[in-house]
């Protein structure tokens, strides 16, 4: 294989430039080393919870997932309400204001021990929150949407990608348009608080009017938010790779812009509100959205946490980490990196742009510090080239900005992604992993 150093080098060191610039952040080492967790310093937090299963892997997902198996699942259960344990007696005094459970697909397990970890949850844990969680259209029956229910769940976010068959079946989805529609149809039949759809734009070969089809099929279907996001090429998944097997090609740059613009114009025609970088929502609904708190513990395998002073990611293995919490009873933790109060600024300031809206009173309230001294640069390149607009104590993204966080999106976080991801899925236990 031909690799060119020259163009690796020369990224990298833009990636640096850029990340130093906008953030001083100089680059980030994760370590594998023993870390004692016996406080966690916070008031309120969120619970990420990690379901790795899926029937059928996306090509395209870059995230931690198994071929879905009933003993393993049974097996994970076990593993995850021991991991619980370890956090009851740290998080007994603490309000957990958000409650997220991603994949993977975590409907696979429904009765197979999804209910019993929500219980064991409930059970050991403050919840002051909603329960929101990812699934999947072949999952979705009335048996399903009742179960949901049952388990106290009132947000639902369902992969549709497209509905248009032949887009289906280039990037390996294992199901129909037709069934798309009907699962959809069943899960309005719950009466859930907010149904998000996600869809795909940029898809191998995909045209305008392709995009501009599938947000008018979403809308016509009367759903609560559409999170509407372009396909990304990870270098562990093989999109890539199939793309160029079968002479297609992904639409570039600026083709996405332009598919990005017919779906606002169509998004704010129906009354929808942007809630963040892809999703739209409608007006008088609480948005659909993922861990976007400061403060989050990830439980599972491939789960990743934040606390004050550290951010640690679970082992990427399910049968190691079950094998783990029945041997040690405590987390699994991979990988760890210690971070400074600057960069745990610099990440509520990433989540606080995706979410689209800068909430300086919020900043103070979190760190005791004035944002314009330690934002104030970034602040001044956002308004001078049209990216957010200052309405008092609130900075809030433009369109045109939101496209860009998109642009550095792929620069940073999803290098990020790619990197550490690759480096956990091909080896258990890494030593280190260091990002620039």
């Amino acid at each position: 294989m031909n690799i060119n150093y020259k163009n690796i080098v020369l990224s990298k060191s833009i990636r640096q430039t850029i990340k130093y610039i906008l953030t001083g952040s100089k680059g980030l080492v994760l370590q594998r080393r023993a870390l004692a967790i016996d406080k966690i310093e916070v008031k309120r937090l969120g619970i990420y919870l990690h379901i790795p299963f899926c029937r059928v892997p996306c090509l395209y997902c870059p995230y931690f997932k198994e071929k879905f198996d009933k003993n393993k699942a049974l097996a994970y259960k076990d593993a995850v309400i021991k991991e619980i344990e370890f956090y009851r007696p740290l998080l007994k005094e603490k309000k957990i204001t958000s409650f997220y459970i991603g994949g993977g697909t975590p409907t696979t397990m429904i009765g197979y021990g999804l209910e019993e970890i929500i219980s064991t949850i409930r059970d050991s844990f403050d919840l002051r929150c909603d329960i929101s969680t990812e699934t999947h259209p072949n999952d979705i029956t009335p048996s399903a949407v009742k179960h949901l229910k049952d388990i106290g769940v009132k947000n639902v976010s369902m992969g549709i990608e497209s509905f248009n068959d032949h887009f289906l079946k280039k990037i390996g989805r294992p199901y129909t348009s037709s069934t798309a529609k009907k699962s959809i149809k069943v899960l309005r039949t719950g009466d859930f608080k907010c149904i998000n759809i996600d869809i795909m734009f940029g898809l191998p070969d995909q045209k305008i009017a392709d995009v501009e089809e599938d947000i008018k099929i979403a809308l016509s279907l009367n759903v609560d938010q559409i999170s509407a996001y372009p396909i990304f090429t990870f270098p562990h998944t093989r999109l890539k790779q199939v793309v160029k097997e079968n002479g297609s090609r992904l639409p570039g740059i600026i083709e996405r812009r332009r598919m990005l613009r017919v779906i606002e114009r169509l998004c704010y025609g129906a009354e929808m509100d942007r809630t963040s970088v892809w999703a739209f929502t409608k007006r008088g609904v609480d948005k659909y959205s993922s861990v976007t708190i400061p403060h989050y513990i990830g439980l599972g395998a491939g789960a990743g946490s934040l606390i004050p002073d550290s951010f640690f990611i679970n082992v990427f293995n399910v049968l190691e980490y079950v094998k783990y919490l029945r041997e040690e009873q405590k987390p699994p933790i991979a990988l760890t990196i210690d971070f400074s109060e600057k960069e745990e600024m610099i990440h509520w300031l990433y989540w606080r742009i995706y979410e689209t809206k800068i909430d300086k009173g919020e900043f103070k309230e979190q760190f005791d510090k004035d944002f314009d001294k330690i934002f104030g640069k970034l602040l001044v390149f956002f308004k001078l080239f049209g990216l957010s607009h200052n309405y008092k104590d609130k900075i809030i993204m433009t369109d045109k900005g939101n496209y860009w966080v998109h642009v550095l999106q792929n620069l940073f976080s999803l290098d990020f992604i790619g990197r550490v991801w690759s480096i956990c899925l091909a080896e258990t236990w890494p030593r280190e992993i260091e990002l620039i």
